[in-house]
């Protein structure tokens, strides 16, 4: 072997030897991910299945409210069928229409899907006792292409309301002596029988809403 062949074996032996050592970094860098991504779900696992244990049944939660119908309601007129609940207020500018439109646009992609969406109960509980009346709030329901049951009632009627599920709404005043609310944003699910089956949360991807959505109609 010539000299010049040697020193090419040389220096592809030690090209290799450091393409092997600069891989090293690479390899570790995604074992740690992988445990990062792994420790996460389980944690994330656990706490779901916390939040599902202890939390009241959807007949434990009472409430009496006026619908957009002026008719009275409690959660009685509600058992037996899958349920979804959210608070928020007609006068929402972002959260609420987008959280509805959501529901709206998951319910009819499942109903092509073959789904029976139909015994989905949708409630949306008012925040907003001065503004949300009975007419006000059906008008506000008649946007969106699904059928809600729309709640609302006196202040202490809705706080009441709130407190029960462990809600929350805070008015927030503005400069022009307008106001609005911060308010609790998930979409609350309970199953046929009243338990509770977890949340949507506000901007949730469509694909798991929807999936949230058939599994507590199948």
């Amino acid at each position: 072997m010539t000299e010049d062949e040697r020193n090419s074996d040389q220096g592809g032996a030690k090209f290799l030897h450091d393409r092997d050592r600069n891989r090293v970094p690479v390899i570790i860098a995604f074992l740690l991910f992988l445990c990062l991504a792994v420790g996460v779900f389980t944690i994330s696992e656990k706490q779901a299945q916390k939040s599902l244990v202890g939390f009241p049944d959807f007949a434990d939660s009472p409430f009496v409210l006026t619908d957009q119908n002026n008719e009275q309601r409690s959660n009685a007129d509600f058992a037996g069928q899958p349920i979804a609940l959210f608070f928020g207020f007609t006068y929402c500018p972002d959260v609420c229409p987008t959280t509805m439109m959501s529901l709206a646009n998951s319910l009819d992609e499942l109903s092509d899907d073959g789904v029976d969406t139909d015994k989905l109960q949708i409630i949306f509980v008012s925040v907003d006792a001065e503004r949300d009346t009975p007419q006000q709030v059906r008008d506000y329901l008649t946007l969106f292409e699904m059928n809600v049951v729309g709640l609302t009632g006196d202040a202490q009627a809705l706080a009441d309301s709130r407190a029960a599920f462990g809600a929350f709404a805070q008015r927030i005043e503005g400069e022009d002596g307008d106001f609005t609310y911060d308010h609790s944003a998930a979409v609350y699910l309970y199953g046929q029988e009243g338990g509770f089956a977890g949340t949507i949360v506000f901007n949730e991807p469509e694909d798991f809403i929807r999936e949230k959505l058939r599994s507590l109609l199948n």
